[in-house]
């Protein structure tokens, strides 16, 4: 079905319990999927992993502009990874965050071991973006496969069929379920691989991050306000 009619279909059963929650990646897409009844955004900033949109506006101008302009709540996603970045995600607007690299790196997550090993051996500098070429931009693992779709754009820009072959979903599938190859697909992952350090469960990361977050506030914020 098409968005639109989604949207309706879910607005019209009107289910208490049922919340919209929609990806936007600029300001200009939340306030459209805030007009058409969105309950919540999901707000993107170009530091997240998978698609981050076309315009590279970063969460740290992003989320206060999205503080203004908006009536719906919304939580911050991208390049997040630990409580400090909770706090000022708070600071800056957001009702709270969402995780996506960072919830691979931990004991439950369904996915190779050896992927969670690269997350942890990555850092920072260790994603690019691929496709860019056909405005489909994803930021994705720095590696062997990703540096030839790279490659192949620079010589057939917006020719998805030129590189179909290597950022197909079942080679993704693979190095996530089979093989733990971190090398022979293109994987989505984020540049806040440069705050992974373990591979805790679920359970530690959340409580963890509230901790420090609560910390921040509590202690270091409330000081500079005395």
């Amino acid at each position: 079905l098409a968005p639109t009619l989604t949207l309706a279909l879910l607005l019209e059963a009107g289910n208490p319990d049922v919340c919209i929650i929609h990806k936007c990646t600029t300001i200009r897409h939340a306030l459209k999927a805030q007009a058409m009844g969105c309950d919540m955004i999901s707000l993107d900033g170009f530091d997240c992993a998978g698609h981050p949109g076309e315009t590279d506006v970063g969460n740290f101008l992003l989320q206060p502009i999205a503080a203004r302009k908006l009536s719906v709540p919304y939580v911050t996603s991208g390049g997040v990874g630990d409580g400090k970045q909770l706090a000022a995600c708070l600071a800056m607007g957001a009702e709270g965050v969402n995780l996506g690299t960072r919830f691979m790196a931990t004991a439950e997550a369904p996915i190779h071991d050896n992927i969670k090993k690269a997350l942890v051996a990555g850092d920072e500098n260790s994603t690019q973006l691929v496709m860019r070429s056909l405005k489909n931009t994803e930021r994705v693992y720095k590696n062997a496969a990703s540096d030839e779709v790279l490659r192949i754009e620079a010589e057939h820009p917006g020719q998805i069929d030129k590189i179909y072959h290597i950022v197909k979903g079942e080679n993704y599938r693979a190095s996530f379920q089979e093989t733990g190859d971190a090398q022979s697909s293109v994987w989505s992952c984020g540049p806040v691989m440069g705050l992974i350090e373990s591979v805790p469960t679920c359970d530690e990361l959340v409580r963890g991050m509230v901790s420090e977050a609560e910390a921040v506030i509590q202690g270091r914020l409330a000081e500079m306000c005395r």
